[in-house]
């Protein structure tokens, strides 16, 4: 979910803030901080690539279990999504793309990967690999794309001490995070000879950096918990490889797409993201909207896919309701918007049910949860804060919108599978249910 200003605000752990807001210059160290705008793109980096074409999975499953929806069958993919963060753009992101396909292809589901791109990228994720694991890294402002493998070297802070004279030659430096700035942090180790740079963090969770200079080789900051192992392997000279994208053209991400068999329209389409921010799990924000759409596909598709019901995973919410608006636009050029849209987005934390929408769906939607026994509202969204609905809103699309209603860990390290609360997940996955079923009846 894109969450109002106010509450980027409150989450100082997550220094780089979502897609609505800035960076946040006064939660940086003040030797770090710098009021200069960021760096210009390298003149040598070269155009993100652009995603491949879309593909088709045939269905190649049968949907079993409960002919409703499970909170328990739920939960299993909350905890198989926040191994990591998923952000738009990286290789995490295409690890969840195929989990989410072999799922939907599973229940019998024809799924699509449809593949778009977006400007005005506000994270650029990349990786370090350290003894076979994959670091979440932010690549700073000023810092070219592409990739380096090399013996890596701890530096302390970077400083006259760190480096004490040593030759960096064809060697990535490891630096703390502290003492100077990040440019004089680069000038030290490449004038040393170094062939990359990571500065880990010295207080939890990621932040992003800005050399306000032209960097000859990738520069990428961690957290300091995960950077920890990175430290140890730089102390003892190990190999370490750095991948940082590229600062100009669009970013790739996916949506991922079922249909029933033969479907030619979806009359009805079930939908949330997947993506997160950089150094969230994003177990309430958004794997359990995920987790549920996931569920509800496999329950509608017990006996056989439903026709005219469909399902949509969304990519790069985060970054500006990028996804769903592609789809949107896809399917309004074709002439095949669906006649509901139901959004799913921060539903395993809270008191009650909580139905936003400004249609007789979103009322009926109430309705029928009550008349079951599940305390159900009308709600809004905070002031500056979205979801995927409002794409398919804005073209004509009748929607409702299920969340639990608390934003307290979202866009934060503490958004973990731990805090998911299996009974209103599992309330909401009951009420989207009982309305899906209901439209199912009246689309025929």
């Amino acid at each position: 979910m894109r969450p109002p200003l106010l509450l980027l605000a409150a989450l100082p752990a997550l220094l780089l803030a979502a897609a609505c807001s800035s960076r946040d210059p006064a939660a940086a160290p003040p030797a770090e901080a710098s009021p200069s705008p960021p760096a210009p793109a390298s003149p040598a980096a070269s155009p993100a690539p652009s995603p491949p074409a879309s593909r088709t999975t045939p269905a190649r499953g049968q949907a079993s279990g409960p002919a409703g929806h499970d909170a328990d069958l739920a939960f299993a993919h909350i905890a198989a999504l926040t191994r990591e963060p998923r952000v738009a753009g990286t290789p995490a992101e295409l690890r969840a793309v195929e989990y989410l396909e072999a799922q939907l292809a599973s229940f019998g589901y024809d799924v699509e990967r449809m593949p778009f791109t977006f400007q005005d990228d506000p994270f650029r994720v990349g990786e370090v690999r350290v003894r076979g694991a994959a670091l979440e890294a932010l690549t700073m402002s000023g810092s070219p794309g592409g990739t380096v493998e090399a013996p890596s070297i701890f530096v302390g802070l970077a400083d006259d001490a760190g480096i004490a004279g040593r030759d960096l030659a064809g060697r990535i430096a490891v630096a703390e995070r502290g003492g100077l700035t990040f440019a004089a942090k680069y000038q030290n180790v490449a004038a040393a000879g170094a062939i990359g740079l990571v500065v880990v963090n010295n207080q939890p969770g990621p932040f992003s950096g800005n050399l306000t200079l032209e960097a000859r080789f990738p520069v990428v900051s961690v957290a300091r918990e995960p950077g920890a192992d990175l430290v140890d392997a730089a102390r003892a000279g190990e190999r370490v490889a750095i991948t940082a994208p590229q600062p100009s053209g669009g970013t790739p991400a996916f949506n991922v797409i079922a249909r029933p068999p033969g479907t030619a329209a979806c009359a009805i389409i079930v939908g949330g993201h997947f993506d997160t921010v950089p150094g969230a799990p994003g177990a309430n924000d958004n794997a359990s909207g995920t987790a549920n759409v996931l569920e509800l596909a496999r329950a509608f598709a017990v006996g056989g896919p439903r026709p005219g019901l469909c399902f949509a995973l969304f990519g790069a919410e985060e970054s500006g309701l990028h996804g769903s608006r592609a789809l949107v636009e896809r399917l309004r050029s074709d002439g095949a918007l669906p006649r509901y849209m139901v959004n799913l987005d921060v539903t395993g934390i809270g008191q009650r049910i909580e139905v936003i929408g400004e249609s007789p769906a979103a009322s009926r939607a109430i309705d029928l949860a009550r008349a079951a026994g599940l305390d159900a509202v009308p709600s809004r969204l905070p002031p500056n804060s979205g979801s995927d609905h409002m794409s398919f809103a804005d073209a004509g699309v009748e929607i409702v919108f299920f969340t639990s209603g608390d934003f307290s860990t979202i866009h934060s390290p503490r958004d973990v599978a731990d805090a998911i609360d299996r009974r209103i997940l599992d309330a909401i996955g009951d009420a989207a249910f009982l309305l899906v079923s209901d439209l199912l009846r009246e689309v025929g």
